[in-house]
């Protein structure tokens, strides 16, 4: 039995959340990060990791649970 292929569709999304993430971090470094405190910076990093994962999670779980053995 040869390893299942994941859609493509997963693949570019995956690619696209991250360099959304990638750009997103870029704005806020360049234009918003003075703006707030360095406790407020970590937790709006933190968030955005977690969202970023979570989006990421709830895409392959489907795939890992179809697939799995």
């Amino acid at each position: 039995m040869s390893n299942p292929k994941p859609e493509v569709w997963r693949v570019l999304v995956t690619v696209f959340l991250g360099l959304g993430w990638l750009v997103f971090l870029s704005i806020w470094f360049f234009f918003y990060i003075t703006s707030f405190s360095f406790f407020q910076n970590l937790a709006i990093f933190i968030l955005s990791i977690v969202i970023v994962g979570a989006i990421t999670v709830l895409l392959w779980v489907p795939f890992g649970m179809k697939y799995s053995k």
